[in-house]
């Protein structure tokens, strides 16, 4: 299964898409916050550059097994985000999140699922208003 056909997939996809136009790009996007539960639900929240249709974009992950971060800093810059399917470290189906490295938080998380939804307007974290 490639990238396209894992995020294509995704709960929420349609909603980004309308929103965006097209699926986002993630390049300099900013990492706004980072939740982590033991159990149940996870959030990552994502703020692509897209000064005409401001919107973050959340990436809620359920059964989080697995993950490896560096570099959490005042302001999270990627260069990327992808999604893969993988088998983690209990040996079954996950998905992999993956943040590369632009400035601050890199690293990936593992779930055994992800599902994406929209918060409309500007970031309230004032590091994150361009």
């Amino acid at each position: 299964m490639t990238n396209d056909d894992i995020t294509a997939g995704l709960d929420g996809f349609d909603a980004v898409v309308r929103w965006f136009g097209d699926w986002p790009s993630f390049h300099d996007a900013e990492i706004i916050s980072l939740h982590l539960a033991r159990e149940g639900e996870s959030l990552l929240r994502v703020y692509p550059y897209y000064p005409e249709k401001p919107a973050a974009v959340d990436f809620v992950l359920e059964g989080v097994t697995d993950l490896e971060l560096w570099d959490f800093s005042s302001q999270n810059v990627i260069f990327s985000l992808d999604l893969e399917s993988v088998v983690d470290q209990t040996k079954e189906k996950a998905i992999r999140l993956t943040l590369s490295p632009c400035y601050g938080l890199a690293g990936h998380i593992d779930a055994r699922r992800v599902r994406v939804k929209l918060a409309l307007g500007e970031s309230s974290d004032s590091e994150s208003l361009r």
